[in-house]
């Protein structure tokens, strides 16, 4: 299914809390249809007639391709993804890295658009305009008055930007939502830090994930493609912090476990799929001690 970026609206001042997320994935496994007063009763998430936060966790679901959410006048409807799935019996509490890591690059990801020179969106678009877009116009330390400052300059001057600014960086600050990844740390001289996604063996399945979930949504009809082309459309690494060099180790054990075979003889790298996106998916919890 093509995604389409989410409103700027939908976060309505809350974070994405793991233990919300956890219930609405249970809820959409076992029943997964109602109105949002019938989801708050059965997952306990709080709401009220005019905000609260079932609507905001099941589009942060969606944001993390956990779940597949449709809505008609009356109810929504969710679905759980092969990611949803995977999580609900290996890590249901959503607490270990590997889960975490990949819930967050997804939230990060970009919108497969026609025009994508001219144009770039993310799924959740100030998630997108953070780690993929800030590099050069916020470097690697900012403060929350930068980032808000660059949120105005892309969505437009309104008083709503700097909440949205602390929602997304407060999600990084507690354990609950983000904490325990340390994607972005906070400093005393009042500094925001990004930081790189971990060069650890044991997240390589969940980079493979990743890049096969992006392939499919970007290139769903080509086996064999340019890393060039693929990392520039996407903005992958950017999103993980990363350059060519970083993925090197990455890659060379994509290659070694069988799920891509690499052509470095052209000028550029041409990457063949050898395995499905299922079972890329499958073992992203393989390299656990």
């Amino acid at each position: 299914m093509m995604m389409k970026s989410l409103p700027l609206s939908f976060m309505q001042g809350f974070k994405p809390e793991r233990r919300f997320i956890s219930l609405l994935l249970k809820f959409t496994q076992s029943n997964g249809r109602g109105d949002k007063h019938k989801i708050s009763t059965e997952t306990r998430i709080p709401t009220g007639k005019s905000t609260g936060k079932v609507e905001p966790t099941i589009n942060y679901a969606v944001g993390m391709g956990l779940i597949n959410a449709k809505k008609d006048a009356k109810e929504w409807i969710l679905t759980l993804t092969l990611f949803g799935e995977l999580v609900l019996k290996k890590d249901e509490y959503l607490s270990d890295n590997v889960t975490l890591w990949l819930m967050h690059l997804m939230l990060c990801r970009a919108v497969n658009q026609s025009d994508f020179v001219t144009l770039s969106e993310g799924v959740v678009d100030p998630w997108f305009t953070l780690f993929a877009l800030s590099e050069i116009r916020l470097g690697r330390k900012f403060t929350l008055s930068d980032y808000g400052t660059f949120m105005e300059e892309r969505f437009g001057a309104n008083t709503s930007r700097i909440n949205m600014c602390k929602v997304i960086l407060g999600s990084y600050a507690e354990d609950g939502c983000f904490g325990l990844i340390k994607a972005i740390e906070f400093n005393s001289s009042g500094q925001y830090m990004r930081n790189q996604a971990p060069l650890e063996v044991e997240l390589y399945p969940v980079y493979s994930a990743y890049l096969f979930l992006l392939w499919d949504e970007f290139y769903p009809n080509e086996k064999q493609l340019s890393l060039n082309d693929i990392f520039q459309r996407t903005r992958m690494l950017s999103v993980m912090c990363w350059n060519n060099q970083c993925a090197k180790p990455w890659l060379d054990w994509m290659v070694d476990n069988g799920l891509l075979q690499l052509d470095r003889q052209t000028g550029e790298t041409l990457a063949l799929r050898t395995v499905n996106t299922i079972d890329v998916i499958d073992n992203i919890y393989s390299e656990l001690i």
